[in-house]
């Protein structure tokens, strides 16, 4: 399996467990969750915390390692799951060329993405885990939550030779 070839990649303690309780730290004492986002309506939502967009800087090089790319970071987002939640079947804007979805721990919810040959992959990760892919390319989804809660980060990169590089910095 690679990046290049498969589009996704499964990537074991991208982060440690204590990172990952810091993050889910300082994601509870945040008070200024958006709650009008269309993909998940209600659900504690955070864009661009400066918090997360150093903690984006730091997996850049790793990120770039793994994908044998050149990125430009655009954006982070963030969001606190609750019991219910559905996150529909989607594809991403262009600045979310090269994701990373972030696992921080919570009830275990799994992910779900069309391979290049439109097969459903279920994706189970743990807490520090990350599910890298090209959010653009590949449709992913996930059913409805069962569970309590389930925290979450998405970090967005771009290619810096590709189509999307004018996203380079995408504030929304």
């Amino acid at each position: 399996m690679s990046f290049e070839e498969d589009k996704f990649l499964i990537i074991r303690n991208l982060i440690t467990k204590d990172e990952s309780e810091e993050i889910v730290n300082h994601l509870n004492n945040r008070n200024d969750a958006i709650l009008n986002d269309s993909q998940a309506v209600g659900t504690q939502s955070f864009y661009g915390d400066e918090f997360f967009t150093n903690k984006q800087m730091e997996l850049l090089p790793k990120i770039e390692k793994y994908t044998g790319l050149k990125l430009f970071k655009t954006y982070n987002y963030s969001r606190k799951y609750k019991k219910g939640d559905i996150l529909r079947i989607h594809t991403d804007r262009p600045a979310c060329e090269i994701s990373i979805t972030l696992d921080l721990g919570g009830d275990p919810w799994s992910l779900w993405l069309l391979d290049k040959n439109e097969n459903p992959i279920k994706v189970d990760l743990e807490s520090g885990d990350a599910l890298l892919y090209k959010g653009c390319e590949l449709l992913h989804w996930r059913g409805k939550f069962e569970g309590n809660y389930h925290p979450q980060i998405f970090m967005h990169y771009v290619d810096q030779n590709g189509p999307n590089a004018w996203a380079k910095d995408d504030l929304k």
